[in-house]
């Protein structure tokens, strides 16, 4: 890994070199132009400079003030800047600065103050204050004032006082953007569908209806095709080349990591093309599940604790879990390319990649290019890891125990539908983002899990070939320059769409927030330790540092009686080699030994015998005198068994390795 670190961030500085000396940051003919240009590369602190700046050149500009003040509010509240360091958003200022506005003679200049301080208070949800202030002001027709009036009263269920003030901005032809989305939004809410079909045939109102309640529109009407085309509108309205780029390297980099651990029986890529292609097209069939639930039954987030954390299992995580899932039924019951256990994590994974695929094309639109890095670090895995659970269970039932298939296909895929709602509760629920922390520390258990799902599955594949185990360090080597190239992508698109500038605030930023993730994760996901036939208990917090009983295997070693019994004596002391290591009893510290002179006897093997190091989990080494528990093997033993016993070896007392 040190390795690794040293060549990704030589290439890292040469492309940084590259990138700086070749391209410019781009000139704007207006400040308009740079504050617009600031917002949209993801720094809004350094819009909220720009606006102030065109402010002081014109203060009864309005609509300057409205973009002021949504440009401070676009910073976030709290962020990292240093190891232990924060860094909070000063709503003092601002607010001070509107404040001043108010004690001076100028009406003008008072309204836009009592306007400016009524909007901070909507942003810091302080409604009631915020509904004062816009009261008080004298022109009640200046842009923006009934909007965010009606805004205020919606917040505090004064719909007929909110509606008036919506329509009274769309009238003075004021912020229409703005209007006629909350009027949709509050007519729809009401159930006054009639009207809301209405702005439909308004080719003004149109051109601002918002996405969600059209597609609900048309799928209450059951009108298929108007419906599929506002789907589809929704869904790609932001595409452009760097977010495609960036979601099909994303899908490719973990495609190429399922492959390298599928060590036994690699998956021919026509079959992997097609599920992830599966996983993209079924990907749509969740807005229609989302908006049936919605329009027949009337469940969505409401802030509520309990009811956001049920949506988020039920309206989220059950239809998510559901769609993806599905080409993995489908290949089951009409293919037979599923002819491993481990096939059943891949699939599911790859299903889950071809969702996540059509996810990120609908969050890579060009102002959103530096969250790129964070979907494939926490976001895309986290969807494999879902699906896997109940391809895991699946496979549990095929391979380990039998259970009701529809029950036990039931019992997991509600663990797959709480686990993908429990992550996503602590990030959406505005109450328990305060605790955004545990959505972290999930996604942490969720990776140890995921590596004993796919541990356990290749540990019973039927093409097991102990000459083709996972290369441990190769791994976590192509995690760490895959997930980096991810970053380096990220860090090359900003460059071309907003300058080396932007470019490489951006990459400070993300440097801080990923860099950690890269080094975890290519280490917590390279960590196999591959035995035939095992099952080993999940793994929920890392592993600790486990033991190579590998490592003695093929070397020659000497092997010396202490028990003085017949057995012992017949077979003891002899030069032996170690042919390979056995779990016996699921006691994973067992040896098979070939020794080099054979025993004439009739009841048990010639040649062959068993040891086992005194002490449990102990690892043989060669040169080390180690305390062995020896034993004999009868002939009827079946040593390719998956579950062999200690009824399987006969004990015959103690010796010594040497």
């Amino acid at each position: 890994m040190r390795n690794s670190f040293f060549y990704t961030a030589a290439v890292f500085i040469v492309i940084a070199i590259l990138l700086n000396f070749t391209l410019s940051d781009p000139t704007f003919k207006t400040l308009q132009e740079k504050a617009k240009f600031e917002l949209n590369s993801n720094h809004p602190e350094l819009a909220e400079k720009t606006y102030l700046e065109i402010i002081d050149n014109n203060l009864l500009n309005i609509d300057e003030h409205y973009n002021y003040i949504h440009a401070h509010f676009e910073i976030p509240k709290e962020k990292k800047v240093g190891k232990n360091e924060y860094e909070y958003r000063d709503d003092n200022t601002i607010l001070s600065y509107y404040e001043s506005f108010t004690e001076v003679t100028d009406e003008n200049l008072v309204d836009i103050g009592s306007y400016g301080i009524g909007l901070i208070r909507v942003n810091l949800d302080d409604y009631k204050s915020a509904i004062y202030s816009f009261e008080s002001i004298q022109n009640k027709n200046l842009k923006y004032l009934n909007n965010s009036l009606g805004n205020a009263y919606a917040e505090i269920g004064a719909f007929k006082k909110a509606e008036i003030h919506f329509r009274k901005e769309i009238e003075n032809k004021g912020n229409l953007s703005g209007a006629y989305s909350n009027l949709i939004k509050l007519l729809y809410k009401q159930g006054r569908n009639d009207e809301v079909e209405h702005f439909l045939e308004n080719p003004e109102a149109k051109s601002f209806f918002p996405s969600n309640i059209e597609r609900k529109i048309y799928f209450e009407k059951v009108q298929p095709i108007n419906y599929f085309n506002a789907l589809i509108k929704r869904t790609f309205s932001g595409l452009n080349l760097f977010g495609f780029l960036a979601a099909f390297l994303i899908m490719g980099s973990w495609i190429m990591y399922l492959r390298k651990i599928d060590v036994f029986d690699v998956e021919r890529w026509r079959h992997i093309i097609a599920v992830a292609m599966m996983g993209m097209i079924l990907s749509l069939v969740t807005f229609p599940l989302s908006d049936f639930n919605n329009a027949i039954f009337g469940f969505e987030l409401n802030g509520e604790i309990i009811n956001d954390f049920l949506y988020c299992v039920i309206g989220i995580g059950a239809i998510e879990e559901f769609v993806k899932i599905i080409p993995l039924l489908l290949i089951l019951r009409f293919t037979k390319i599923i002819n491993e256990p481990f096939d059943y994590i891949v699939y599911a994974s790859i299903s889950a990649l071809g969702f996540a695929f059509i996810e990120n094309l609908i969050y890579f639109d060009e102002g959103s290019l530096h969250i790129i890095h964070g979907r494939a670090l926490i976001s895309v895995v986290s969807h494999m890891f879902d699906s896997s659970i109940i391809a895991y269970g699946l496979m549990l039932n095929k391979y380990k125990r039998r259970w009701n298939p529809y029950l036990n296909f039931l019992f997991f895929f509600a663990l797959a539908a709480i686990a993908h709602g429990f992550y996503d509760f602590w990030l959406i629920n505005e109450a328990a983002s305060s605790f955004s922390i545990i959505t972290i520390l999930f996604f942490l258990v969720s990776l140890s899990m995921w590596n004993s799902f796919k541990n356990n599955s290749l540990n019973q594949s039927s093409f097991y070939d102990k000459n083709r185990l996972i290369n441990n360090e190769k791994l976590a080597d192509y995690l760490f320059y895959s997930l980096a190239g991810v970053l380096l992508f990220e860090y090359i698109a900003l460059g071309f769409k907003f300058g080396p500038t932007m470019a490489n605030k951006g990459f400070v930023e993300s440097i801080l927030s990923g860099t950690y993730l890269i080094f975890f994760l290519s280490t917590s996901l390279s960590r196999f330790k591959l035995k035939k036939g095992e099952w080993a208990p999940i793994e929920y917090w890392g592993k600790e540092e486990e033991i190579d009983f590998e490592k003695i295997v093929g070397e020659k070693i000497r092997i010396n009686r202490f028990t003085k019994n017949k057995l012992t004596l017949d077979f003891l002391p002899d030069d032996a080699w170690v042919l390979e290591t056995l779990t016996v009893s699921k006691e994973p510290d067992w040896y098979l030994i070939q020794l080099s002179e054979t025993v004439d006897t009739k009841v048990n093997m010639r040649d062959l015998v068993a040891i086992r190091t005194k002490d449990k989990q102990q690892q043989l080494l060669k040169g080390n005198d180690t305390f062995v528990a020896f034993y004999v093997i009868p002939i009827e033993t079946d040593l390719k068994s998956k579950e062999l016993t200690r009824a399987d070896f006969v004990f015959c007392g103690w010796a010594k390795v040497v």
